[in-house]
């Protein structure tokens, strides 16, 4: 049934902007959204219970012609066969950490939620069974990625009510996917507590509702807010064809940074495609599309755009670089100026990086794969332009560019230069085939 629901989000269109709730997308790139306040609650109450699908024969009494009829039909139904309440204290708080001691009345074969004291870090744990919750900031109305220390598909769909205590809560209704085979749907509360979801658990259905929170407690963070947050980012991706063997302009990268919390930023990437009449092309994550990345990560682990301290070493995207040297480089616009090199060696790739000697932003990044023998990855930095996500630009495909069309066009208009530019394209290539 879940995966018939999906798969029904997946072919429709995503839900509209429903006002007074969750953001569709983060899209003032020029104000970075502060979070110095996290509001969690010390005590949680969960009820789980153990529904199984069992086949009991249901006796009917019909009369027909004054004649009773009884029939013995067998009929499917959910019979409950275990019930626990749960309960989550919060015992220490460092930081974004903390200890949770896990008590309820379980079994020994029960190990869905064992008892214990476990270590939760909010910023990482994501709808984590020792501490169901997740950030509300990271809650949005939308079809994404959210990345943090792991990879969650996030599909948005329905904004509900959740009563607990006699009391109507707003809930988002999202469906979660984890890995290629494992997706959930989740009930989640405004404030980020899982208020309901069920689950298959050794051939039962498991059902977990909370009950109730108490015990508020507001953990205060110092967030370093930095100059280059507060700009957004635009660059060129060019990308191996194994056609032609070398580097083909393929799409632009637009990035900015819409909040930070303490030392994590929020970064919003997505791919730009004006050239097929379209801006947005979805990225793919377990084979699903989505329609951008919210990447929520410690500051030095930015995907692109600047590096926050220079040094010896600096850790890039999860991976340690090493400084090389100042070294020319070549822009995009033609002009020339010194940057200094990064480089990463790993099995099969060497990716170098090059940034701003002045500014530390990043102007080139370039991977080396040593089984093609060849560069198969090539980033330009273009400018601090913003593109949102509903806007139209002509076509640019070809090598030789040099600038990004700035000024928007109609869309026909950009359609047009599109098929005309195929169109030439198409004949050169059939001249040179006939020669």
């Amino acid at each position: 049934m879940i995966k018939s629901i999906l798969l029904l989000l997946l072919i429709l269109p995503l839900p509209l902007i429903i006002a007074n709730s969750l953001p569709t997308v983060y899209n003032n790139y020029n104000h970075v959204q502060v979070i110095n306040n996290i509001t969690i609650y010390k005590n949680l109450e969960y009820k789980i219970v153990l529904e199984k699908s069992v086949t009991i024969n249901e006796t009917q009494t019909s009369l027909v012609n004054k004649t009773t009829t009884t029939t013995v039909k067998p009929t499917t139904v959910q019979k409950v066969i275990s019930s626990y309440i749960v309960n989550y204290a919060v015992t220490n708080i460092t930081g974004t950490t903390i200890n949770v001691a896990i008590s309820g009345n379980f079994t020994k074969n029960f190990t869905f939620i064992q008892q214990g004291n476990y270590s939760i870090n909010l910023f990482t744990d994501i709808i984590n069974v020792k501490y169901p919750y997740i950030l509300p900031f990271l809650l949005l109305n939308n079809t994404y990625a959210l990345v943090t220390s792991s990879t969650y598909v996030m599909f948005f769909a329905k904004i509900q009510n959740y009563t607990i205590n006699g009391e109507n809560i707003t809930a988002y209704d999202y469906f979660i996917v984890y890995n290629s085979s494992y997706f959930q749907e989740y009930e989640i509360l405004y404030n980020g507590y899982l208020a309901n979801y069920s689950t298959t658990y050794n051939g039962s259905t498991l059902i977990m509702s909370l009950l109730n929170y108490y015990n508020e407690f507001n953990i205060t963070l110092n967030s370093n807010t930095n100059p280059y947050l507060s700009q957004p980012y635009l660059y060129i991706e060019y990308l191996y064809s194994s056609t032609s063997k070398t580097l083909q302009a393929s799409n632009y990268v637009e990035t900015y940074y819409p909040l930070i919390s303490g030392n994590y930023v929020g970064q919003i990437v997505y791919l730009l495609y004006p050239h097929e009449g379209k801006l947005v092309e979805p990225e793919t994550f377990y084979g699903l599309n989505v329609n951008f990345e919210l990447y929520f990560k410690p500051i030095n682990d930015l995907v692109i755009t600047f590096m926050p301290s220079n040094g010896t070493t600096i850790t890039w995207n999860e991976r340690l670089f090493s400084y090389v040297n100042t070294t020319p480089i070549k822009l995009v616009n033609g002009s020339i100026v010194n940057a200094m090199l990064y480089r990463n060696v790993s099995a099969n790739t060497t990716a170098y990086l090059y940034f701003s000697q002045q500014s530390h932003i990043l102007l080139e990044e370039l991977i080396y794969n040593s089984l093609f023998h060849n560069y198969t990855i090539k980033l330009d930095y273009l400018g601090n332009q913003f593109v949102s996500l509903n806007q139209n630009y002509i076509n640019v495909t070809y090598t030789t560019y040099k600038t990004l069309p700035y000024s928007l066009v109609n869309f026909n208009e950009g359609l047009i230069i599109a098929i005309v530019f195929t169109v030439i394209v198409s004949a050169i290539i059939i001249l040179f085939r006939q020669r």
